[in-house]
Parts: structure tokens; C-alpha cells; sequence
């Protein structure tokens, strides 16, 4: 799915993958961090946001910069990078109203009922 253009910032995407290594390394699982790892290397040659926002194209760019990596580990570095390009993507579209109805609902929502 083409999503329209936005300009997301490399420095923030890279920022953000660091953000997420340094939290596995805290205390996530070696394969986690591991994951973590190659997707802000693939990033850094990557260089560029928009591919993975594209499942399709992060999976393929994935796949020719890990080629000896098992499936498992090149799906969940794909899904890593989505997901960190989707959230940004996410942060910079959705409108202040929406993103203070939302949290308005969340707030609302934990409060316990009897």
C-alpha cells in the first residue's frame, strides 16, 4: 500500500531503532537484541525512511541485506523496521483532535466499573 508522501526524518528513524536496541539491550532476549541490531545496521545503509513503510519492500530490502540469516530472523528484522517507519508515519498524520479523542478514550477506559 503507497501511502502518501511524508517527509519522515532519517535522523529520527535512526534515532528511534537506537531507542529500541538500547531497550533490549536492558534487558530483552539475545534475539531480540540481535534484531535490533541489524535493523538499525540495515538502516544505516539503507538510508532512507519510506521503503519501510512498504511490507512488500522492507521484506525485500531485508531479504538482499541479510542473505544468510533464517526466515524467522529476516521477518522479524522486516517487521521491525515497519513497525518503527509506521509509528512515525502514524505520529506525523494523525490529527491533534484525533490523537486527544483517542487518549481521552484510553484515560476513560481504565477506570474500573462495577
Amino acid at each position: 500500500m503507497k501511502k502518501p508522501w511524508v517527509n519522515l526524518s532519517l535522523d529520527e528513524f535512526i534515532a528511534n531503532l537506537n531507542q529500541e536496541y538500547e531497550y533490549h539491550k536492558r534487558g530483552g532476549t539475545e534475539y531480540r537484541q540481535h534484531t535490533a541490531k541489524l535493523s538499525l545496521e540495515i538502516a544505516l545503509k539503507v538510508k532512507k525512511v519510506h521503503p519501510f513503510l512498504d511490507p512488500v519492500e522492507s521484506k525485500k530490502l531485508v531479504y538482499t541485506h541479510l542473505p544468510d540469516a533464517d526466515n524467522e530472523r529476516k521477518h522479524d528484522v522486516a517487521k521491525m523496521l515497519r513497525v518503527t517507519a509506521k509509528n512515525m508515519y502514524l505520529e506525523m498524520t494523525t490529527p491533534e483532535e484525533v490523537k486527544g479523542y483517542v487518549k481521552s478514550k484510553l484515560k476513560n477506559n481504565w477506570t474500573l466499573k462495577k
